[in-house]
């Protein structure tokens, strides 16, 4: 899951891509929530073969949102 942000600070842009993705290969479809416990979570779905069947999963990350960029504080299992 790739992540640009706006040069700006308007819808407009103009929008500067970051080189490395955020997550690893295969998640996407983000979304980000604050939890029961105030932390902002970054959701996302990735998928596996399981006994040949294609099968998503949910994938949660702690994420911090306080400096110019999203961070990635830790995966949350």
């Amino acid at each position: 899951m790739g992540v640009a942000y706006s040069k700006s600070g308007r819808l407009e842009g103009p929008w500067i891509q970051e080189k490395e993705p955020l997550t690893p290969p295969n998640h996407g479809h983000g979304m980000i929530f604050k939890d029961l416990e105030g932390r902002n979570i970054l959701s996302a779905h990735s998928h596996s073969e399981i006994n040949g069947r294609y099968v998503r999963r949910p994938v949660f990350w702690e994420i911090d949102l306080t400096g110019d960029k999203l961070r990635i504080i830790r995966k949350i299992d």
